[in-house]
């Protein structure tokens, strides 16, 4: 299983992104992929949906979405039935152990997100900022847009 990447989400649904069109092709495709079991081949981290609801409704974005609009993506997918991973009561824990490997604050939320990953046991991310997570040799990345 793999999640997505915020990044992957706002192309998918800026219209003015020169990675839109990619983007959406893949995110429409792997939210048509499921296994044998009929779930889905990809989650979606709460953190990523909070992120993704602050940066497509981002006026400086060159086709932001009015808030109603990015709250009826994530409604939709939702109602996919695509799997949410919350923070685990471990989080905190695995952040703090994570972090050891980190040498800039810029990168906490980035940590936060493998945290997560790796309390749950996802062993994926799909994001264009594969470089990001190159310290964490758990967490396979794959820029889906390349």
């Amino acid at each position: 299983m793999y999640a997505l990447d915020t990044n992957i989400l706002v192309y998918a649904h800026n219209i003015k992104s020169p990675y839109h069109s990619s983007a959406k092709v893949f995110v429409e495709k792997v939210m048509n992929e499921r296994n044998s079991g009929g779930q889905l081949s990809v989650c979606f981290p709460a953190q990523v949906l909070m992120e993704f609801l602050n940066v497509i409704t981002w006026h400086r974005l060159e086709a932001p979405l009015p808030l109603p609009d990015a709250i009826q993506v994530v409604q939709d997918y939702l109602a996919e039935g695509v799997s949410i991973l919350y923070p685990q009561h471990t989080q905190i824990d695995t952040l703090m152990d994570l972090l050891k490997s980190v040498t800039t604050r810029k990168k906490i939320f980035d940590v936060a997100l493998v945290a997560t990953l790796k309390d749950h046991g996802v062993p994926g991310l799909y994001t264009v900022n594969t470089k990001d997570f190159e310290e964490f040799t758990f967490l396979d990345t794959k820029n889906p847009l390349r």
